[in-house]
Formats: C-alpha cells, structure tokens, sequence
C-alpha cells in the first residue's frame, strides 16, 4: 500500500472523530462528555486486552490492518489518544458549542489537511525531514476554516489554528500523540481568549 494511500484510509478512519462532535450537538453538555468518558473506558480496556493478550492483537491489527502504525503496536493506538482529546476539549470548553465545533473540528480536517497534503506534496522538510512546511501551512489553513465556520472570531481562530499546527507539527511519539494534544490545546487557546 502506497503511503499516500495508506494515509488516506488513516484519515477516513479520523474522520469518525467527528461522531464525539455530532454526540455532543445531539446529547448537550454535560451528556455528550459523560458518555464520551465512558465510551474511553471502553475503548482503553480493549487497547490494554490488545497489549497484553497476543491473539487479540493479531485480530485487531488485521481488521484495521495498514492502519496501525509501528509505534501503535506497542503503545496505545490512536483511537485511545482521539477519544482523550476530544473528551479533554469538552471539558475545557464547558459547553460552549463553537470551542467543542472548533477543536474537534481542527483534529479531524487540520491534521487531515497536514498528513496528505504532506504526502502529496511536502519538499520542504522540517524537524529532520519528518514534516513538511506545505502539510504544516495546509493544516494551519484547514483548522483555521473550520474554527470560522464554527463561529470562532477571526483573531481567536487564528490562534487556535497556530496553536493546532504547532501542536501537528511536533513529533508522534509512543508519548506524545497530536491526537491528544491538538483539540486539548485549541480548545485550552479558545477558552482563555475567548470564542466568540
């Protein structure tokens, strides 16, 4: 599988952490963060059953099999970090809908944005040829969008869509995870400058 492509069925996949948005819309504050927080133990007993029990990792790698990274075969995939950030956005945000909108919005499309646009056309290497100035920028660009369109005024969605960037930009690691980190950040900038 091409690495582009490989991206793509990644990011399809991030996608769903649109659901945490569309969950929070339909059930409100404080529902949406309770049942999130729970969906989390959920998925945190299945990914620690992953790590521990070998025939369940065999089965999950090979149904989201090219999907899982090498560093999440021996860490907590990305699944556990989503679920994390967005829940960490909830609360922070307390409610307020274009900080949640915003902040999951920028995870799902900025990161999005950054990795294929970094595949297709990053030349410009940053961090040790890791990133890419173009997926950076079109990260940048993308969470600044959606921050917009979830009513975030201009000089506040372009902060959090800095912060998300810079947050992208940082190496993955077995400890560090974007997935996390970016709508905890994005939310945490909303918060302290203000939405709206």
């Amino acid at each position: 599988m091409s690495g582009l492509r490989r991206e793509l069925g990644r990011k399809a996949f991030h996608m769903l952490s649109l659901v945490y948005w569309g969950a929070f819309l339909l059930f409100g504050w404080p529902r949406a963060a309770l049942g999130l927080a729970a969906w989390l133990a959920v998925v945190l007993a299945i990914e620690t059953a992953r790590l521990k029990i070998p025939a369940v990792e065999r089965r999950l790698v090979a149904l989201f099999e090219g999907m899982i990274r090498d560093t999440e075969r021996r860490h907590f995939s990305g699944i556990v970090h989503t679920t994390a950030g967005c829940l960490a956005a909830m609360l922070i945000a307390r409610g307020d809908r274009a900080i949640v909108g915003a902040a999951i919005g920028q995870l799902a499309f900025g990161d999005a944005a950054a990795a294929l646009a970094g595949k297709a056309f990053g030349s410009t290497k940053i961090l040790r040829g890791k990133k890419s100035l173009e997926g950076s920028l079109a990260c940048l660009a993308a969470a600044y969008a959606v921050a917009v369109l979830c009513g975030v005024r201009p000089a506040a969605a372009l902060a959090s869509a800095a912060a998300a960037a810079l947050v992208e930009l940082l190496p993955t690691t077995g400890f560090f995870n974007d997935n996390l980190w970016l709508p905890t950040v994005s939310a945490a900038v909303l918060r302290l400058l203000g939405a709206r």
